[in-house]
């Protein structure tokens, strides 16, 4: 669980550097995987271990009927699209700035959770 919220606030520091310095691509992989392992740590914190990417999108779905809260789906689903930009570096600056902030929304609605 420590391990999970350690890398977690680890890549959001990360993904917000490499932002600012223009790498759009390794900063949207690491925006994901804040908020990947930020789920993974609610998880963990209830005994769960979630080891795929269905598993994540499973368990969101749960934490979101759970919570009344649907921007958590929305949330990640924007996660989802920042993972795909490390792929395919379709995204211009603006669209992961604005992407980038919502992820900073879900990591924190999650550790609310937890």
């Amino acid at each position: 669980m420590e391990h999970y919220q350690a890398l977690s606030e680890k890549y959001l520091a990360e993904a917000k550097e490499l932002l600012k310095k223009g790498d759009l691509v390794q900063a949207s992989e690491k925006f994901w995987g804040a908020a990947a392992l930020t789920v993974k740590m609610v998880a963990a914190k209830r005994g769960l271990t979630l080891e795929e990417h269905g598993s994540l999108w499973n368990y969101i779905n749960t934490l979101a009927k759970v919570s009344g809260d649907k921007d958590i789906v929305r949330f990640f689903g924007e996660a989802n699209a920042l993972h795909r930009n490390f792929y395919e570096n379709e995204m211009a600056r603006e669209s992961v700035e604005i992407l980038a902030e919502d992820i900073e929304k879900l990591v924190g609605k999650l550790r609310k959770i937890s």
